[in-house]
């Protein structure tokens, strides 16, 4: 426990973010919520809702999942095949500035993905379906899946969203 509290803010369940919620909504049936954290990351906070809000994220694919990360947020995969092993980059064209968290980067967080290590990044969210302590103050904390993780967990490479909405 003391080494949790020298690296962060200790354990998973501390983190429990207020902010709006966004809904996600998977092609293939199932959805997950993820509750934003604007007071950690207000400014990529807002700027992912307004992605959201402008259906950004409608019809992209999950262009990226490996055992402890699902990712996506690159408008090309809404037509290009990512079947093959391919590293989609891109995103709606606004670099963020560097909000990194007090938070550790423990399953079920929700981040935004950049080019390096406490670089500002822009579209491309992950969730971390493990624990990774390594990216601690490395990356900008968007929220925390609140419900429906187990449809994150059941996500594939090359899914489709059908919709992103903010909801009550």
């Amino acid at each position: 426990m003391l080494a949790a509290l020298i690296v962060g803010q200790g354990a998973p369940s501390d983190f429990r973010p207020t902010g709006p919620k966004i809904k996600v909504t998977m092609s293939r049936g199932g959805s997950f919520v993820i509750t934003t954290d604007q007071q950690g990351s207000p400014k990529t906070v807002a700027h992912i809702l307004n992605l959201v809000n402008s259906k950004f994220y409608d019809r992209q694919r999950i262009h990226r999942v490996e055992s402890w990360v699902t990712q996506w947020g690159a408008p090309a995969s809404k037509d290009q095949d990512i079947t093959k092993d391919v590293v989609l980059s891109g995103g709606s064209g606004k670099q963020l500035p560097f909000e990194g968290s007090k938070w550790d980067f423990h399953r079920g967080v929700v981040g935004v993905a950049s080019t390096g290590l406490q670089v500002g990044g822009d579209s491309q969210l992950f969730i971390l379906k493990g624990d990774a302590l390594r990216l601690y103050r490395s990356y900008a904390v968007v929220g925390k899946v609140t419900s429906g993780m187990d449809v994150v967990d059941r996500i594939a490479k090359g899914d489709r969203i059908l919709n992103m909405r903010v909801i009550k």
